[in-house]
């Protein structure tokens, strides 16, 4: 089995090996060797990039079934002896997020009585699942208090391999499902977990944690956050933001909820205006339209067609010539994805369907719909603007 020399230094980089293996997989060319500084994907924790005697590693996993550790490369190994380099700023990421992660855990379990029931250390944020049912921001700033208190003590962090029989003994804050010796990190007068990750020697090199974000999930809750370098990274890149969003409403950083509050009241007022001017530009197109509509067999018949408008303004019109008396509106729409049709008509003619009208001029047009007497909607595939309008005239005129 190869040796993981992580488990006894975390900090190690550099490192010599034999290849034992090498064989080629589905994603390229993988090596197993006798000793290997990479972790290898497991607990929530992903995979350890760099070298191999130059050569990218680019993906390191264990299989379920041997327990053998594999290093897939961006090309095959040449020789049995290979130097290895592993990506430091990735790895000390790593580290950072899965301490801090157990120390978030703990506190959780501490303060709020939650266990952590699911983790992932991911690209950008790292998450832990929670077992509750809601979780405040004042709750879960009262944890990264705590947290955050942990990291200044700059308590130390240790790894150890217990036998099940030293493992019976230890006060675990959650217990291990596997047979065999178990590997305990501990931080100390605080917290005890096995866990095979890599992990600071102090918690001060976790530097900060903090809580990003709290959403419902799977019936429980989801907690994201960052640690260290991200965390330092999220607050440039938010006090970069703040400054520009400042600068624009030329205010300071602290004023910002009120001018934005101020602009959404002012938005509103204009968005409530607009609709409103356009309400009463379509119920004047729409009273042009029906001023020049002849009687016919004393009825008014209203039909029109645009191209690239809203369906949206059609049924407007329509509702409002169906207010006149002794009219039947048959309105289309082409648009990007087909033609869209509406038929109105004024209750004073209840001998006049409009659902077949709309059915009929539609029977023309390849399209399908339907509605009631007094109003009805449909559609079909888009057509020359002449068809639509002789489909239109000869279902009023039939």
């Amino acid at each position: 089995m190869t040796q993981r020399l992580y488990y006894d230094d975390a900090t190690l980089r550099h490192f010599t090996a034999q290849v034992l293996e090498e064989r080629t997989t589905e994603r390229g060319p993988a090596a197993r060797l006798d000793r290997t500084a990479f972790y290898a994907t497991s607990g929530g924790q992903p995979h350890d990039t760099g070298t191999l005697n130059g050569i990218p590693v680019l993906e390191v996993w264990e299989d379920e079934a041997t327990g053998e550790l594999w290093h897939r490369l961006a090309r095959p190994l040449e020789g049995m002896t290979v130097t290895g380099l592993v990506d430091w700023p990735r790895r000390f990421d790593h580290m950072q997020q899965h301490t801090g992660q157990h120390l978030l855990s703990a506190a959780f379990l501490r303060l709020w009585d939650a266990p952590t029931v699911g983790f992932h250390l991911g690209r950008e944020a790292s998450t832990i699942d929670l077992p509750l049912s809601q979780l405040s921001w004042e709750a879960a700033f009262k944890v990264e208090d705590e947290v955050n208190q942990l990291i200044w003590e700059d308590r130390p962090v240790t790894a150890r391999f217990v036998t099940p029989e030293e493992l019976a003994t230890l006060a675990l804050r959650k217990l291990p499902n596997v047979t065999g010796p178990v590997r305990i990190v501990t931080v100390a007068d605080y917290d005890a977990t096995a866990c095979g990750g890599t992990h600071v020697a102090r918690t001060g090199e976790i530097g900060l944690a903090k809580i990003t974000g709290l959403e419902r999930y799977k019936g429980g809750v989801r907690v994201t956050f960052l640690c260290g370098g991200r965390a330092l990274h999220d607050y440039r890149r938010t006090l970069r933001t703040l400054s520009e969003l400042a600068a624009s409403f030329t205010v300071a950083q602290e004023e910002l909820p009120q001018a934005l509050a101020r602009l959404q009241e002012e938005s509103q007022e204009t968005r409530r205006a607009l609709h409103k001017a356009q309400a009463m530009l379509l119920e004047n197109e729409a009273d042009r339209l029906w001023t020049a509509t002849p009687l016919n067999h004393g009825m008014r018949q209203v039909v029109a067609h645009w191209s690239g408008r809203p369906f949206a303004e059609a049924q407007a019109l329509a509702a409002r010539l169906r207010e006149q008396p002794q009219t039947v509106a048959l309105l289309a729409v082409t648009e990007e994805r087909g033609t869209r049709l509406v038929c109105a008509r004024s209750e004073d003619l209840p001998a006049v369907d409009a659902a077949a009208l709309l059915r009929r001029a539609l029977a023309r047009l390849g399209g399908k719909g339907g509605g009631t007497s007094s109003l009805a909607q449909g559609g079909g595939p888009v057509a020359p603007p002449a068809a639509i309008q002789a489909a239109l005239q000869e279902a009023l005129s039939g």
